[in-house]
């Protein structure tokens, strides 16, 4: 593989390009949705944090969490927005309770973080990977695509705007599914790039196999 790593910047490019398809047809999942700006949008919070936070002073998940619980407590636009969305009778006008929910969205940013820095990991080490015609692609938490392609960077990342949600859920372990032409290969949940790596050589031999078994 070229020194040309998959970073962050080149997920948020990727991401944002709408499929060919999608401009005459509506059927492409999330992308005709009217909550897929909101979602983009969600992203690119995301996608900056993770860049502003990715030395290695923040590896350490409490110092991480030290340092995004002080931006959030200390955001006035966020903090009137939940004093604002309080006042709806919906929810009974507590802002109190609204409050607490602060430490939770902490915790998803914090996760989320750390959800995209493994992201970026494992898709560098797909892109250094040898595996011509197989059509492989990490899909993560079902909700994050990685296809392996010819060119360099040798990968690119669609979101599966239709499973947004899952954003939500990530946590330290995270699930992938090594698929080839939309069929799971292997599945597995990971920690760490070594075990990525092996579930990827996993899912290589067993393609590579399959000519002789057809034979």
């Amino acid at each position: 593989m070229e020194n040309n790593e998959y970073t962050l910047d080149m997920l948020w490019d990727d991401i944002q390009r709408i499929p060919e398809e999608a401009e005459d047809d509506s059927e492409v999942p999330g992308i005709r949705s009217r909550e897929y700006e909101s979602k983009l949008i969600i992203m690119q919070m995301l996608v900056g944090l993770a860049k502003e936070y990715s030395g290695d002073t923040y590896k350490d998940e409490e110092k991480l969490r030290l340092v995004l619980g002080g931006k959030v407590n200390g955001n006035e636009l966020l903090s009137g927005f939940l004093f604002y969305i309080s006042q709806n009778p919906q929810f009974d006008y507590s802002w109190s309770s609204m409050r607490k929910r602060i430490d939770s969205f902490v915790d998803f940013l914090t996760d989320s973080i750390r959800f995209l820095r493994n992201v970026i990991a494992d898709t560098n080490v797909l892109a250094g990977k040898a595996c011509p015609g197989k059509d492989l692609h990490l899909v993560f938490n079902d909700v994050i695509d990685v296809e392996k392609i010819t060119e360099s960077p040798h990968v690119f990342i669609v979101m599966r705007w239709e499973n947004f949600h899952r954003m939500a859920a990530v946590k330290e372990d995270y699930h992938i599914s090594v698929v080839s032409k939309e069929n799971t290969v292997v599945a597995g949940n990971m920690k760490a790039a070594d075990d990525v790596e092996k579930l990827i050589d996993q899912a290589i031999e067993m393609l590579n196999l399959q000519p002789k078994i057809s034979e």
